[in-house]
């Protein structure tokens, strides 16, 4: 069984405590009863299941929404008393009678959310104790929690100082490491760009040594592409170096030599002779022609 405790005020009697006792089984939807004690006097009554569905009815509310409700206003969960309104009447029929009515109050309107008729209880002194066994138990509880919350809050706060400090070495030792590595980027860095450099002036002598080789290659073969040229215009043909060795004899020389060696009989034959021999060529210049051929 749950059990709610708190202190009220009354609008009939503005400045007078009440301290109001709910209890339930599951919740308040399934019925509830009240104990309400001015310090002196205690009144009990109760509030059944079919009570609430009936007040969520004439509310025209879903009955989890209604009982919500009456959990704010009742109970100790509802934080803001302001919103809501509670008043007792007297039945003026039986003097031991009161009518226990709670409101909810928005912007100086009143809705009713319901009422219940609470009796006089003739040993209030029981109740009485009871409530404050209530309100000792309830406070030892609060007081428990309080001490545990602090304990975790003192934990958490050491836990949060080591985890500061850890932080802090953490973070010089991510600085130091952070310096280191920049140094080392730094120098392999500018090795890399001397290596780089002298890659460059390699490459760049390879290729001067490339052109120069070139170049001299394309002069020699220039030259010795014109010497053969100039030796063929300024040398003899075959033809002409066997006649420069073997020089063909002159019409006269031919003539004195045939009459040396073949008499003419007469004139005309010595004429043919002479124009036989002279239409006739050197052997070895008849063969060149041949292998020109």
């Amino acid at each position: 069984m749950d059990t709610s405790l708190r202190r009220i005020e009354v609008s009939s009697e503005p400045g007078k405590i009440y301290f109001l006792r709910v209890t339930w089984e599951e919740d308040l939807g399934s019925g509830f009863s009240v104990d309400l004690c001015d310090g002196q006097s205690v009144w009990r009554g109760k509030v059944s299941e079919e009570e609430v569905s009936k007040e969520a009815q004439e509310m025209e509310m879903k009955r989890d929404i209604y009982v919500d409700e009456l959990c704010q206003a009742l109970t100790a969960g509802g934080k803001q008393t302001n919103n809501y309104s509670f008043d007792l009447s007297k039945d003026p029929a039986d003097s031991h009678t009161l009518h226990f009515s709670y409101e909810k109050v928005l912007k100086d309107v009143f809705f009713k959310l319901g009422s219940a008729e609470l009796h006089t209880i003739s040993k209030p002194i029981e109740v009485i104790k009871e409530l404050i066994n209530h309100g000792l138990d309830r406070s030892s509880e609060l007081q428990a929690r309080n001490e545990h919350l602090l304990g975790e809050n003192e934990r958490l706060g050491r836990e949060r100082d080591y985890v500061t400090e850890e932080l802090k070495k953490y973070v010089q030792a991510k600085e130091v490491l952070e310096q280191d590595l920049y140094t080392r980027f730094v120098l392999v860095l500018n090795e890399k760009k001397a290596k780089i450099r002298n890659l460059q002036e390699k490459l760049k002598q390879a290729q001067e040594e490339v052109e120069s080789e070139l170049q001299h290659r394309g002069d020699t073969s220039t030259v010795e592409s014109k010497a053969p040229a100039e030796q063929d215009y300024e040398g003899s043909t075959d033809e002409e170096s066997i006649e420069n060795e073997n020089p063909r004899p002159s019409t006269s020389a031919r003539a004195k030599l045939l009459r040396s060696l073949h008499p003419p009989a007469n004139a005309d034959n010595e004429t043919k002779e002479v124009k036989r021999m002279l239409g006739k060529k050197p052997k070895s210049h008849r063969k060149k022609e041949g292998r020109n051929s």
